[in-house]
C-alpha cells in the first residue's frame, strides 16, 4: 500500500474520480442496479466488501452488491444529478468510504481497495564520493540521510526511481538517478557520486534551490514538514524533505536541469503542518525558490454526535474564508473505534447547505454490525476544508487524496479542524 500523502490514515481506499475512464473488468455485481431512467454513471469498484448508491441527496440507499464490489451501470434521476456511492474495504479494520457528488463533476468513477498488506523490502548499501558531505537517499517516499552507508525499509515492493543527493553544508550539489529500478526483494545497491554518468544511472551537478513557508502559527508551535518529489505519471522519489518553524530556515532541493528531465516528469512540493493545515503543489520545473503561505485556520464548522440509535455524526458551520472551496473530507474513528470512515463531500453535491450528518447503514442488506460506529467509546472527528483553483480538475484531487500523482499545474490547499467526541 503506498504511504499516505497528507497525514491521515486508510486514505488509499478512497475514489479515484474519472471524466472518462474506460471501464475495466473484477469485482462482484454488475449490471446497471435497476435504477429508473436518467443519466448513467458507470461504476467500478474492485475488492469492496458492500457498495451501496444513493439517487439524489435524501432518497434511500440501495444496495447495489451486497458481498463485494460492483462494476456496472447506475443511473441518476435526481434532476439536480446529486448522487452518492458508499463501499466497505478492509479485514482487520474496516474503512467505510462515503462520496457525495454530482453527473456533472463524475460520470465515471472507479475505486479500487487495497490489500491491507504491509509488505516492504530493505535496501542497503554504501555511498561513495561525498566529499565530507552527506547524502539524502530517495526510493519513494522511503529517505535516509548518511554520511556513508544507508538502510531503507521500502513500502511496497515494486519500480520506482532512485534519488540520491549529494549535499556540503546542506546544499545540494550532485544527484545519483536511476529511473524505473525494481526492487522485489532485498537488495544492496551501491551510490557512487564519483561514477561517470550514463545512460541507465545518471550522474551530474546541479545548483541549490530552497522552500520557504509563512504564516506558521508561533502560539501553537506549528512546525511544517516539507517534501519536494521528482515524480513521473506512476512514481515520485523524494529529493528534498526538512521542517520549519517560524525560527527555521528555508529546505533545499537540488535543481535538476530541464534538460535531463524524462518525458512526463515533473517536481510536486507537499507541505504538512502538525495543525493539518497544508499545501500540495505541482511543478513542470523548479524555480531558484519558492515561498508559500499556508491557508488560514479552519475554524468554524462543530461537530456533535447522535444521542440514540446508530452513531451519526453532524457537522455545522461548513464555511471557509478561502474562495474556490471544491470541497470537504470528514473523517470519523480513531484509535478505540473498530472502524473508520472517510467521507467526501464535493461542493456541487453541498450546494448552499452548510450542515452536514453522516449517513447510517445498519438497515440495509449486507450490513455487518462491525462496520458501524460504537458507543461508549472515544471517537475522532476530523474535517478537512479542500481548497483548489478552478482550473484543477476535481477528478485530480480525489485522486490525490488516494496517493496518485496529480498532472503539473495542480494546487491544493487544505486546512482542518478536529475534535474528540464521546457518542
Amino acid at each position: 500500500m503506498r504511504r499516505n500523502l497528507y497525514g491521515w490514515a486508510g486514505i488509499s481506499g478512497l475514489l479515484v474520480w474519472a471524466l472518462s475512464l474506460a471501464g475495466c473488468g473484477g469485482g462482484g455485481g454488475g449490471g446497471d442496479g435497476g435504477q429508473v431512467p436518467g443519466s448513467p454513471i458507470s461504476v467500478n469498484i474492485q475488492g469492496a466488501r458492500w457498495v451501496a448508491f444513493q439517487d439524489g441527496t435524501s432518497s434511500g440507499w440501495q444496495v447495489v452488491s451486497a458481498s463485494g464490489g460492483f462494476n456496472g451501470t447506475l443511473r441518476v434521476a435526481a434532476a439536480d444529478g446529486r448522487y452518492s456511492i458508499a463501499y466497505v474495504c478492509g479485514e482487520a479494520k474496516p474503512t467505510v468510504n462515503v462520496v457525495h457528488t454530482s453527473v456533472s463533476e463524475a460520470p465515471q468513477l472507479s475505486a479500487r481497495c487495497g490489500s491491507g498488506v504491509s509488505n516492504a523490502v530493505t535496501v542497503r548499501g554504501s555511498v561513495q564520493g561525498l566529499n565530507g558531505g552527506q547524502a539524502l537517499i530517495g526510493i519513494g517516499e522511503a529517505t535516509q540521510l548518511t554520511t556513508g552507508s544507508y538502510e531503507l525499509s521500502v513500502q511496497p515492493p515494486g519500480t520506482y526511481d532512485v534519488v540520491a543527493v549529494r549535499l556540503i553544508n546542506g546544499v545540494p550539489n550532485r544527484v545519483w538517478l536511476q529511473r524505473n529500478r525494481t526492487f522485489s526483494s532485498n537488495t544492496t545497491y551501491n551510490i557512487n557520486f564519483n561514477q561517470t554518468d550514463g545512460a541507465i544511472v545518471r550522474v551530474f551537478d546541479v545548483g541549490s534551490g530552497n522552500v520557504g513557508v509563512t504564516n506558521l502559527d508561533v502560539g501553537a508551535n506549528e512546525v511544517a514538514t516539507v517534501q519536494v518529489f521528482l515524480q513521473s505519471a506512476a512514481r515520485a522519489s523524494v529529493i528534498g524533505v526538512g521542517g520549519l518553524a517560524p525560527n527555521l530556515s528555508s529546505v533545499n532541493y537540488p535543481l535538476i536541469p530541464n534538460n535531463l528531465l524524462s518525458a512526463g516528469e515533473s517536481f510536486r512540493v507537499r507541505i504538512i503542518t502538525t495543525e493539518a493545515r497544508g499545501i500540495d503543489q505541482v511543478l513542470s520545473s523548479l524555480p531558484s525558490n519558492l515561498s508559500y503561505t499556508l491557508p488560514a485556520p479552519l475554524v468554524e464548522p462543530s461537530f456533535s454526535v447522535s444521542n440514540l440509535g446508530a452513531v451519526t455524526v453532524s457537522v455545522v458551520g461548513l464555511s471557509y474564508t478561502e474562495s474556490d472551496v471544491r470541497g470537504y473530507l470528514l473523517e470519523l474513528g480513531g484509535d478505540s473505534q473498530p472502524v473508520r470512515y472517510q467521507v467526501l463531500i464535493s461542493a456541487s453535491w453541498l450546494g448552499d447547505a452548510t450542515s452536514y450528518t453522516s449517513p447510517a447503514f445498519a438497515n440495509l442488506p449486507g450490513w455487518n454490525a462491525n462496520w458501524s460506529l460504537q458507543r461508549g467509546v472515544p471517537l475522532s472527528a476530523s474535517l478537512r476544508v479542500l481548497v483548489a483553483p478552478s482550473t484543477v480538475n476535481p477528478t485530480s484531487i480525489w485522486a490525490a487524496l488516494q496517493g496518485a500523482n496529480p498532472p503539473a499545474g495542480f494546487l491544493l490547499r487544505y486546512a482542518t479542524r478536529q475534535q474528540v467526541l464521546s457518542p
